[in-house]
């Protein structure tokens, strides 16, 4: 999409695009946290089997987040009035489109904020298939339309309006569902409770607290790149900065089951399976995310070029924002283990002390040193590295009664070890092919993914997954298989 609105419309609407998507990202807070406490409140009851509790809290939670709907949909209003008064002059001739763009995307953020209990309700039960089913469809379906919208020759205010209709439709599948999955779910007003919204509201806080401090480090950031450098140095920031959000929605993604997983383990007193999932979770997100990383600390200037063209290609960026996240990367289910266990209040407001940080040292680069784009990675990264390497550790081990040394060997050791070869076939491609990066990363990449695949054959996937994957290949009897078991 960014290179089609690129191409389509140029760069400085598309910057005005990301500028869009940031000021109405700032509007999700106003659900203060109550999706992620339906998630954990819905596993819980259901694992007891007290369906009343849970039609009492998710009744609650709905009423909650229809007012917070309804008030995000009033800033959303405010917001699309005063941009000519706000960002008049950075946006330019621009005002009148960003002011269409941000009230249909606002708008879309409000509706999902006031039907977001019914994704809770999903994750709760555990449909992780069902729901990711819906949210990729209906968002391939929403893909779809922008770029035929942009093919039209359609602007940017089309493209929101499409993004809105295919929320719509999401918000009126997932409801559809919700009602199938929970057995028993009853949604009405006469089951609202004012201490079952203090509940999820004391929980919501805390979980409110890490979402406020990536707005404050992600949206943040882009509205001062907007005002300091203007639209057109946002587009090219927002590229890099894009591939790394991607990152942590794929990570995220299996992170994501934890919340419920270890709210069930927790209510049962079973520490001894929550410090091993601690383990293997972390274990595996660093076995996500360090291919990923490598790939843009080595290659990724070529991976913008191949993207948006050489007027975005800036190597030096990719590389320092994915060096400088990879410790975050690698570390995601953390927060949804703490999450599960009620117990991620500090981590919220050590990351909201690293966030205010990090936009701190922005202003000090873009106001006063009057360093480019790469100041700007540098200040939003280097608190980002410092608190997930030393407090987060520490703070995970210390709640779950997990040794430190057993926790950076286990999860943190094995996944570097095994990814050594990967990033030597990369290093090697790059100095080989020094004036050809595109066969450089088609060599290494190859090279370095087979040898990966071997490696992560026995180390990451489970014995049990590995003989099913065998005898899908080659059958119950056949020689492999036997040897295999």
């Amino acid at each position: 999409m960014p290179r089609m609105i690129d191409r389509r419309l140029g760069q400085e609407l598309l910057g005005v695009w990301d500028f869009a998507w940031s000021l109405v990202s700032y509007f999700g807070l106003v659900q203060i946290g109550v999706a992620s406490s339906v998630n954990r409140y819905v596993a819980r009851y259901r694992i007891t089997g007290d369906i009343s509790a849970l039609n009492g809290i998710v009744s609650s939670a709905s009423f909650a987040m229809t007012i917070s709907g309804v008030l995000v949909l009033g800033l959303t209003i405010a917001a699309s009035l005063l941009i000519p008064q706000l960002f008049g002059v950075p946006l330019g001739e621009n005002v009148r489109e960003a002011q269409w763009v941000v009230f249909f995307l606002g708008t879309s953020m409000a509706i999902g904020v006031a039907s977001g209990t019914y994704n809770g309700i999903l994750t709760g039960c555990h449909q992780w298939r069902l729901r990711n089913i819906i949210e990729s469809g209906w968002h391939a379906a929403s893909i779809a339309g922008m770029i035929i919208a942009l093919l039209m020759g359609k602007g940017l205010w089309i493209l929101s309006l499409v993004f809105l209709i295919g929320t719509v439709l999401a918000c009126a599948t997932r409801m559809t569902f919700a009602y199938r999955v929970c057995e028993g779910l009853c949604i009405h007003l006469s089951l609202v409770r004012w201490e079952n919204i203090r509940k999820i509201l004391a929980f919501g806080g805390k979980t409110l607290i890490p979402s406020v401090s990536q707005m404050v480090l992600n949206q943040t950031t882009s509205i001062l790149i907007l005002a300091y450098l203007g639209p057109a140095a946002l587009a090219i920031y927002a590229r890099p900065m894009a591939l790394i959000r991607h990152t942590q929605m794929f990570v995220k993604g299996v992170a994501m089951t934890m919340t419920p997983t270890i709210s069930s383990l927790h209510s049962i007193g079973n520490l001894e399976e929550i410090q091993a999932l601690v383990v293997t979770s972390v274990r595996y997100s660093f076995c996500l995310a360090l291919p990923i990383v490598l790939v843009l600390v080595i290659f990724g200037g070529t991976i913008i070029e191949l993207w948006m063209g050489s007027r975005y290609a800036n190597a030096l960026i990719p590389m320092i924002l994915a060096a400088g996240f990879l410790a975050q990367l690698g570390q995601i289910p953390i927060l949804n283990v703490l999450a599960g266990m009620n117990a991620h209040g500090r981590l919220g407001i050590a990351e909201f002390i690293t966030s205010l940080c990090s936009v701190g040292l922005i202003v000090i680069v873009l106001g006063f040193l009057r360093w480019e784009l790469a100041g700007v990675a540098v200040a939003v990264t280097l608190p980002v590295t410092l608190i997930n390497t030393t407090y987060l550790p520490i703070l995970i081990c210390r709640r779950v009664g997990l040794d430190t040394k057993r926790y950076f060997l286990s999860a943190v050791v094995g996944p570097v070890v095994h990814v050594l070869p990967f990033a030597v076939c990369l290093v090697v491609a790059r100095f080989v092919f020094r004036t050809q990066p595109v066969a450089g990363l088609a060599w290494g990449g190859v090279t370095g993914s087979t040898i990966l695949v071997v490696s992560y054959w026995r180390y990451a996937i489970p014995k049990s997954i590995r003989m099913k994957l065998i005898e899908r290949l080659f059958g119950r009897t056949s020689w492999y298989t036997r040897l295999g078991k």
